[in-house]
């Protein structure tokens, strides 16, 4: 899906390219925005500061709408705690970060430990956000041992090779692919307000330096 609702800056006329395929894209394309940012950050010595600022506060608006969507799925607390760890980062373009070692509170044991794959046994620690944001997002379903699954090799005979299953997820929400349960959800919703959004914020830091520029010659 593409939208055009263009913002007018020096380095021309942007549109956002909005890109609607897998959720491990970007989502947001700003069609030369890379441009643009390097010819503003030589015009003016403090845009990359204030663009940094700018950016960083788009970028809060949809940790926001991310929560208001973990708020809305069945069984949430899985996704309202893993958005307790997802946070605005500053970078000229709005970035959002997973602190991902930060450690997931929960109330229930599967959550209380991991598998070691050198060692072949469970190991106790503490699970962190990261561990569990693949499956509180993207859902999970139940691979037990008894589950033939694809090796991805193929025997001498040039049929699939398969091996059995291992681990059961089952603690998450049922699969969805990739569409996802509250995060990509949301940027998909978003993502022409990002996109505006960030322009206008890009051209009030423009006019700001400008205005500067004019009071101190």
């Amino acid at each position: 899906m593409a939208v055009s609702n263009p913002g007018t800056s020096r380095s021309g006329t942007f549109r956002s390219n909005i890109q609607n395929d897998s959720p491990v894209q970007a989502p947001v394309q700003i069609l030369g925005i890379t441009e643009y940012l390097r010819a503003a950050a030589k015009q003016y010595p403090e845009f990359n500061k204030e663009a940094r600022k700018a950016a960083k506060e788009v970028a809060a608006l949809l940790v926001v709408a991310a929560k208001f969507e973990a708020a809305s799925v069945t069984r949430n607390r899985q996704a309202m705690e893993v958005m307790k760890g997802m946070i605005a980062t500053s970078d000229r373009v709005p970035t959002i970060k997973l602190q991902e070692n930060s450690i997931f509170q929960s109330r229930s044991r599967k959550f209380s430990s991991s598998y070691n794959i050198k060692s072949h046994r469970r190991v106790k620690r503490k699970v962190t956000r990261g561990d569990v944001f693949f499956g509180a997002e993207f859902g999970g379903g139940s691979h037990g041992s008894g589950n033939l699954t694809s090796a991805g090799a193929k025997s001498r005979a040039g049929t699939e090779m398969f091996r059995k299953g291992g681990g059961r997820t089952t603690q998450f929400l049922r699969h969805r692919g990739q569409s996802g349960y509250f995060f990509w959800p949301s940027v998909r919703k978003h993502k022409a307000d990002i996109a505006d959004a960030y322009l206008s914020a890009m051209q009030r830091v423009l006019d700001g330096l400008e205005g500067k520029t004019k009071l101190n010659p």
